[in-house]
């Protein structure tokens, strides 16, 4: 069993156990968040590709199934809703590819969860009958880089990077591992390895430890220090400011209140509010605790580059919901996954960096986590939502899958709402249809707008 998996196995079960019964929640470019801002629903006609989805899928190995890359039909409308179009297996590794980015050029990358694979490049193309498919996938050197989780396209001083935060650092061994790549933009090559292990620099000096989020703003980018992926006792509670003019760590920042499974805070997405995301927005950098079940607010003061007190915007130890996750977001929205029920909460994008509701939830289930919105045939706006966490098994629960999982957690479905009223529309299990898990969603050739991290 991946050492990924057994990390989560304990703390997520107190998580889960912990939640229950609740007390009474500029010219940068960054292509997980903001180089999509400028782009425009589509008009008549519909796009028939807007409502095809690209997906992770993981092999359930007591059920001979193996891992891979597939697009599916994501209109509830269409007879084909949850057909997998194409399948394009992937070589046996040693953890799950996790995560999807495009590039602000369109280029396809995957982090993974272990250490045979934790960066690729994916080839998205279209065959002769202008069909998209699968052409390649290249595991990229990270030079001993491992544990994958987050992309970040950003520009300094006028020439773009590819960072990459690695929760394994370049040594698994390391108890306060962790590492963020800095990468060619346009050859994969490592520029720099920034890392800062907190037993090798100066008492009270910044450190990076299990990085995972990260955002950017300006010559400011933040990673968070989520868990150490192999030794599940080590928990962050903090985020770290990167100078980008250097490449070097210069503030580490304490993230916690309350601990209500009794684990440290564990941040894990982080959001840099900006103007190019609401203009005129004081910026302010947002993030998510998923064991303190908690969203904060770093102010920033641009002017002087300083962050102020970290602020508590949602409590959710006292709203009943745990394991808060991603942000995303359409041009009016910012909407933040809570793994815990499995909801989707949204928030007015204009009043940001508060978090102030635009609406009800959206009820998805267990492992709510990733999400893209579009537009079915008829042009009605969607947003479909993955609910899973990561791909484990529960044979208490009868799951026919090799290692033990929390199942609160792992739904292995997609559900397909209507994005003004939340009401579902349809949802796809994987494991039930395909014998596989979803690790991740993104929609096809990055048709979907969205802001992410």
């Amino acid at each position: 069993m991946h050492a990924y998996k057994q990390m989560f196995l304990p703390i997520l079960l107190v998580a889960i156990i912990g939640c229950s019964e609740p007390n009474k929640n500029s010219a940068d470019t960054n292509s997980t968040l903001a180089e999509k801002e400028t782009q425009v629903l589509p008009k008549e006609p519909v796009n028939i590709e807007e409502t095809q989805a690209i997906v992770l899928l993981s092999g359930l190995p007591t059920l001979d199934t193996t891992d891979s890359i597939a697009i599916i039909e994501l209109d509830p409308a269409s007879e084909k809703f949850g057909d997998i179009l194409y399948d394009y297996p992937l070589p046996k590794l040693d953890a799950p590819m996790h995560h999807l980015y495009y590039s602000p050029n369109g280029r396809l990358y995957a982090t993974g969860l272990g250490t045979e694979c934790s960066l690729a490049e994916i080839g998205l193309v279209r065959n002769a009958s202008a069909a998209p498919i699968i052409s390649s996938f290249d595991c990229l050197d990270t030079k001993g880089q491992n544990v994958g989780e987050d992309i970040m396209w950003h520009s300094v001083n006028g020439e773009l990077y590819m960072f990459v935060t690695f929760m394994g650092g370049t040594d698994l061994s390391h108890i306060d591992a962790g590492s963020v790549g800095v990468f060619n933009a346009q050859t994969n090559e490592v520029v720099k390895i920034i890392e800062a292990r907190k037993s090798q620099v100066a008492e009270g000096a910044p450190y990076i430890m299990y990085p995972h989020g990260i955002s950017a703003y300006g010559d400011r980018m933040v990673v968070a220090s989520t868990i150490h992926p192999t030794i599940a006792t080590e928990v962050g509670n903090t985020v770290t400011i990167i100078n980008l003019n250097t490449f070097e760590p210069i503030e580490t920042i304490v993230i916690q209140d309350a601990t209500p499974v009794g684990f440290p805070s564990s941040p894990v997405e982080v959001l840099f509010v900006r103007p190019s995301i609401v203009e005129n927005v004081p910026p302010a950098i947002l993030v998510n605790t998923m064991f303190g079940f908690e969203t904060w607010k770093i102010p920033y003061n641009e002017q002087d580059k300083t962050f102020g007190e970290p602020i508590k915007l949602y409590d959710g130890a006292t709203e009943g919901t745990a394991v808060p996750l991603e942000f995303y977001g359409n041009e009016k929205e910012l909407f933040i996954s809570h793994g815990i029920p499995g909801v989707v909460k949204r928030y007015d994008l204009n009043q940001l960096p508060d978090l102030v509701s635009s609406g009800e939830d959206i009820k998805a289930e267990s492992g709510a986590h990733h999400m893209i919105f579009y537009k079915n045939s008829a042009g009605r706006q969607l947003i479909a939502v993955q609910n899973n966490l990561l791909n484990l098994g529960d044979a208490a629960d009868n799951d026919p899958t090799d290692t033990d999982f929390i199942a609160k957690l792992n739904h292995h479905s997609v559900t397909v709402h209507d994005l003004n009223t939340g009401e579902r529309l349809g949802e796809i299990n994987f494991k039930e249809r395909y014998k596989k898990g979803i690790d991740n969603i993104e929609a096809l050739f990055g048709s979907g707008f969205t802001h992410h991290h």
